[in-house]
């Protein structure tokens, strides 16, 4: 057997979280590391998955502890991708250290770049099969097992003489059932918790359905699942459900998915065996706005999902089509009313400050979030990830640094401290003024205050106000009004 430390790089809540907005932050275990744990573990090989997003320990005591295991195995976002830096460079000091396999989708995106910093061996896409495959190679012959790594696909790795090595791919799985329920056993499950911006009850907990996406958002990141979008059974699902109320304490529950929504009939099973078998609490979904029609809205209300969110982006035609969305602003009006009408409490996503937008285009979307007068509006500054479309055309236009990642850890996006990005024609001040200001003049609108007011039925929900408006009020409070 191969003994695996699964790690998420340690981080404090002050780099997370900028000025008191942990209050409304989303705080959610490593999916990715628990099915990785979880499908080792059914094949005989001992995990340990260290979670340093909530129990931040010292950099110097992952490198003491790394001793008791055969490999490590880092999982890399580019958010925090100079914390991987650091314990990279730690490991390299010691007198010895078990293998470093790195993944995740900094890591699909530029996995060379990973092993010139100290890793071992980088996965690249899924990482279920291809951690066990190497697990058992090295199970099976522990001081040549590196001799083999050729036969392993979707890796990359460098040979004895320092060349990079790059194998084929690994084909995605499509059976995801073979995959076992994430091990959250493993993680410290009472530590997490979703945003009271996006659950109507807490503790709320996250599962994922499918894996893939068809879409080709020049913002996103697809190569890690790829453009095939594969579901879990509705069987597995529904286990996912009820073990998260009954064995974790979910009050609510967050389906994640980008594509949930999409598959009609998936939907109506999920929503028909939740029904049948009387899940009692609410769950939240996500959805693209060309995805929903009012009979699959009224399915999800009737089985308990009491908000959805919509990615709309901008409110200027042009930036959805430059950013490769294929939705129309009158599909998003018309998704939003028919959820409206289904009762489903809403939240958008904005983002502001694509290349080549104008402040003339923010100032659209600013308006067209109004004209939807939703109850949460997240907008956040375009932050060009290695991966995607955006991080190239970034380099080609505007002010960018494309190895900002290298230099300081992201905190949590909607309150930045400075612009990652700035657009050609605008400056840092401006494109952040303005995003502090879309805030404050979204959420301190007198007729939307009112009408959140009047629909607090509970002292809990007050309480969500009163967190949300803290944040803001901490984090985007500005005198000086912005025109247009």
């Amino acid at each position: 057997m191969t003994r695996v430390w699964l790690i998420n790089p340690p981080m404090q809540p002050h780099e997370m979280f900028a000025r008191g907005s942990q209050a409304t932050a989303s705080i959610n275990p490593p999916l990715g590391l628990g099915y990785i744990a979880s499908y080792l573990k059914r094949h005989g090989h001992p995990c340990e998955i260290l979670d340093g997003a909530v129990t931040p320990i010292l950099l110097e005591e992952v490198v003491r502890r790394s001793h008791e295991f055969d490999f490590l195995g880092i999982t890399v976002a580019s958010a925090y991708y100079l914390r991987v830096i650091e314990l990279l460079e730690l490991l390299k000091k010691a007198p010895s250290r078990p293998p470093i396999i790195v993944g995740g989708p900094h890591v699909t995106a530029m996995p060379e770049s990973v092993l010139d910093d100290g890793a071992d061996i980088a996965v690249v896409g899924e990482g279920e099969e291809t951690m066990l495959e190497l697990a058992r190679l090295y199970e099976n012959d522990t001081e040549h097992w590196r001799d083999r790594l050729p036969e392993v696909r979707g890796i990359v790795f460098k040979d004895d003489n320092g060349i990079v090595q790059r194998t084929p791919p690994r084909p995605p799985i499509f059976d995801l059932d073979r995959i076992p329920l994430p091990a959250r056993d493993m993680l410290p499950m009472r530590l997490y918790g979703g945003s009271v911006a996006r659950s109507s009850a807490t503790p709320s907990h996250t599962l994922l359905t499918s894996r893939g996406c068809p879409g080709c958002c020049t913002f996103c990141n697809h190569r890690t699942f790829g453009n095939n979008l594969r579901y879990f059974s509705t069987d597995r699902v529904i286990e996912e459900f009820f073990q998260l109320r009954d064995q974790y304490g979910a009050n609510a529950i967050q389906v994640m998915d980008d594509n949930f929504v999409s598959n009609h009939d998936f939907v109506h099973e999920v929503c028909k065996r939740l029904t049948n078998e009387k899940f009692d609490k609410p769950f939240s979904v996500e959805a693209r706005a060309d995805s929903v029609n009012p009979a699959v809205l009224k399915m999800l209300k009737q089985a308990g999902c009491d908000y959805i969110a919509f990615g709309v982006e901008s409110g200027a035609q042009r930036i959805l089509d430059f950013v490769q969305k294929r939705e129309t602003l009158d599909q998003i009006r018309q998704a939003i009313a028919w959820a409206k009408e289904a009762r489903l409490s809403i939240r958008g996503y904005f983002i502001l400050g694509f290349p080549t937008e104008t402040m003339a285009e923010m100032k659209e979307t600013l308006r067209f979030a109004k004209e939807l007068n939703i109850e949460v509006a997240s907008f956040t500054l375009l932050v060009p990830f290695p991966g995607t479309v955006d991080w190239v055309r970034a380099q080609q236009s505007g002010t960018f640094d494309p190895w900002f990642f290298r230099k300081q850890i992201l905190p949590e996006f909607n309150f930045p401290d400075q612009p990652f990005y700035v657009p050609a024609g605008m400056t840092a001040q401006e494109l952040l003024k303005f995003h502090r200001y879309a805030y404050n003049s979204y959420y301190f609108r007198p007729r939307f205050l009112l009408k959140r007011l009047f629909a607090v039925r509970k002292m809990s929900e007050l309480w969500v106000l009163a967190k949300g408006a803290y944040t803001l009020v901490a984090n985007c409070f500005i005198t000086k009004e912005v025109k247009g």
